[in-house]
């Protein structure tokens, strides 16, 4: 056995004389033979050395470039959705935020005629429109209601179509305009005037007559040509409250304005000033020619009989933002479709567009009548 590990040893011996004299090569294969198989270790050249710090630099900085750019592009895309609102036009913003359904009261010899225009018109920027009549059409969405086609019960269908209104569509919108099939509405004036507002409070909106021999005193009711608005609350009230025999007229043969309005005084409902700031009216009862250059100077016109406030004729006296007129037929909606929404002026100046302020129910403050052409 000592013998065999002797011969071993002198055996290593030899191996280790003969590569200690030979290439490098030999060295390190005998290095792998003693210490195992380990990772040999490199000296780069200065050469590698630079272009490899070379290539880091230029990847560090396109790496930087990179997030430079994704970083502007993120700040840029949050300034403009930050900003997003005040960019839109008013009347975007007002779309979202006042929600307004509007039905017209119609019947369908007038569904050709007139109602379709009012579709392809004013009507199409409702939040919501329907169309109250007697029968279907495949052009209109529409309301049938039981009520014959009379307007001795003109009274009944607005009671039922504001019914029906609350019982399947209150969700869709917070305001409710009622007009007639020969009323042109300008939909984003309406929803300017109705911004101060809220919804939850009783209120409607038209252009305002003298409620006559009222018992409670000075009240108005709306003109039902002009068409008027209720806002939601107000709705809710009518509703639950017109089959009161002592507070709203049962029978359907009677002046449907008239009785609106007194029913949703008695409701508690009140009638509110639609008039802008300089106190033009927005509302009005006839077409604009009507007004501007009127034929009506005597005090015994009807108009200046039955308005509520102070009325007047001339060429200041209607509002720079209209909200209805009454009396127009089929083919001026076309018309003033183009003249609001089409046609543009050199050297106009730009509208300064602006919301104005919300009112809190503590702060609502509705004038007297201001009308010295009649007395009670």
């Amino acid at each position: 056995m000592s013998e065999h590990k002797i011969t071993l040893e002198q055996l290593q011996h030899e191996q280790l004389v003969q590569v200690v004299g030979s290439t490098p090569k030999k060295r390190d294969e005998l290095h792998v033979f003693l210490m195992g198989n380990q990772p040999t270790l490199y000296r780069l050249s200065r050469r590698h050395l630079l272009a490899f710090g070379l290539i880091c630099s230029v990847a560090l900085i396109t790496l930087y470039a990179y997030w430079d750019v994704m970083m502007l592009t993120t700040l840029s895309a949050r300034r403009d959705l930050d900003t997003s609102n005040s960019r839109q036009p008013l009347a975007t913003r007002l779309e979202r935020e006042v929600r307004v359904l509007c039905w017209v009261m119609t019947t369908p010899k007038y569904h050709k005629t007139r109602a379709v225009h009012i579709l392809r018109t004013w009507g199409k920027r409702c939040n919501k429109i329907y169309f109250i009549t007697s029968e279907s059409d495949d052009e209109l969405d529409t309301i049938v209601l039981t009520k014959p086609d009379s307007y001795d019960v003109l009274w009944g269908k607005t009671k039922e179509a504001f019914t029906y209104l609350y019982e399947n569509k209150r969700h869709e919108a917070d305001w409710f305009m009622k007009a007639d099939d020969d009323t042109y509405v300008f939909v984003e004036n309406l929803r300017h005037m109705l911004y101060p507002y809220s919804p939850d409070m009783p209120l409607h909106f038209g252009y305002n007559y003298k409620l006559f021999h009222n018992p409670f005193g000075n009240a108005s009711y709306m003109s039902g040509g002009s068409g008027y608005v209720l806002s939601r609350e107000a709705l809710r009230l009518f509703v639950h409250g017109m089959n009161d025999s002592s507070k709203c007229r049962q029978e359907d043969d009677h002046a449907e304005d008239v009785e609106m309005g007194l029913c949703l005084y008695n409701l508690g409902v009140r009638a509110g000033d639609s008039r802008d700031l300089m106190l033009r009216n927005r509302f009005f009862p006839m077409a604009p020619y009507s007004l501007l250059m009127s034929k009506y100077n005597g005090l015994d016109f009807w108009l200046f009989k039955y308005a509520y406030y102070n009325p007047r004729a001339c060429m200041n006296c209607l509002s720079d933002y209209p909200v209805a007129f009454h009396y127009v037929a089929p083919e001026e909606l076309y018309v003033y479709d183009f003249f609001c929404y089409q046609l543009e002026m050199y050297g106009r100046t730009p509208v300064q567009e602006q919301l104005p302020e919300k009112i809190l129910p503590g702060q609502l403050y509705i004038p007297p009548s201001d009308n010295r052409y009649y007395q009670t």
